[in-house]
């Protein structure tokens, strides 16, 4: 029987991928995202043993989506796993899949480790913790154990490279694959070919990005902006917008001839939800957004982008206090 996990293509997707796997061998992985898990799911065949990991589910495709699960769970088994916030008007039981396994502030590979452990190598925890750090999902009484058991440096060495590395061409799926094939063998991030030097070459490149994003940060009142970002990560040099300029949230985007991508983060302790902000911007402008309360991003169609600036920095404008209880 055919089973196929579809992952995102983040530290976090790859390592619940890879943690899949090891309780599946014969598994197919793809890599997709919220924008392209409608089509992914209409190219699988009915039949067809599905795990989702880490995709966040599209506000604006749902009743699509959620049609063409019940379809695909009619004759086979459909597992999703996921820590995103659900769509508005949505509980847990609406999803139809044959199993739903939802939490958030943990993380994907957390959830999938524990959903799994009992047929896992105990040490594969490790990847847990791999796929949490490189999420900033560390706070969970899960991972707190869980560092007990290693020496806290090299754990979080291994998961800086690896996040660098899955970071450094976010579309080489091909080698995502490998990553996912070795990290289900248990095989850390250091043993794992390129990762060093792809990590190098990423970590090079981001600290371009943060000389870049120091040229060209403009600050709007409680908005840092860094428009039209040339190459480099949006979500980083969103980022770096923040402890350059002392601004509360901070936004990168990138142009193309249809859509601006977008990206934004939260100074921590920021008493503001990212993810429901853009998904009542795009809600009632167009383009689609969402993603975590510290951390979302969207794609807005190139006509929009203005309107979608001045009604985001109205949402902001007001002077945001800070709970220091807050770690992302």
């Amino acid at each position: 029987m055919v089973t196929k996990i579809l992952a995102h293509g983040d530290t976090d997707g790859v390592c619940s991928a890879a943690l899949a796997k090891a309780s599946f061998p014969d598994v197919e992985i793809w890599f997709t995202r919220p924008v392209t898990l409608l089509r992914d799911l209409n190219e699988i065949e009915v039949g067809t043993t599905v795990i989702i990991l880490d995709i966040a589910i599209n506000e604006t495709q749902k009743n699509q989506i959620f049609e063409r699960m019940r379809e695909l769970a009619l004759h086979n088994e459909i597992l999703y796993i996921d820590h995103h916030p659900l769509p508005p008007d949505t509980l847990k039981r609406d999803v139809p899949v044959t199993q739903f396994v939802h939490e958030i502030g943990a993380s994907t590979s957390e959830l999938t480790f524990r959903l799994f452990q009992s047929s896992l190598d105990p040490d594969l925890d490790r990847v847990a913790l791999w796929g949490a750090i490189g999420d900033y999902c560390e706070e969970t009484p899960f991972v707190l154990e869980t560092l007990n058991k290693y020496n806290r440096h090299t754990i979080y060495m291994e998961a800086g490279l690896l996040s660098q590395a899955l970071g450094e061409v976010p579309g080489d799926y091909h080698y995502k694959r490998d990553v996912v094939e070795a990290l289900a063998k248990n095989t850390p991030p250091t043993e794992i070919p390129e990762i060093i030097e792809r990590a190098v070459k990423a970590t090079k490149r981001e600290w371009e990005t943060w000389e870049y994003v120091k040229k060209h940060v403009m600050k709007e009142g409680n908005l840092a902006m860094v428009l039209d970002l040339p190459s480099g990560s949006l979500s980083k040099a969103a980022f770096h917008s923040l402890g350059i300029t002392g601004a509360d949230i901070g936004m990168a985007t990138r142009r193309s001839e249809k859509e601006v991508d977008i990206s934004i983060r939260r100074r921590a302790g920021v008493r503001i939800d990212l993810n429901e902000l853009l998904r009542g911007i795009v809600e009632r402008i167009g383009g689609s957004g969402g993603g975590h309360e510290g951390a979302a991003g969207a794609s807005i169609p190139v006509e929009l982008f203005d309107t979608f600036l001045e009604t985001l920095k109205k949402e902001i404008s007001p002077v945001l206090p800070r709970d220091a209880g807050l770690r992302r």
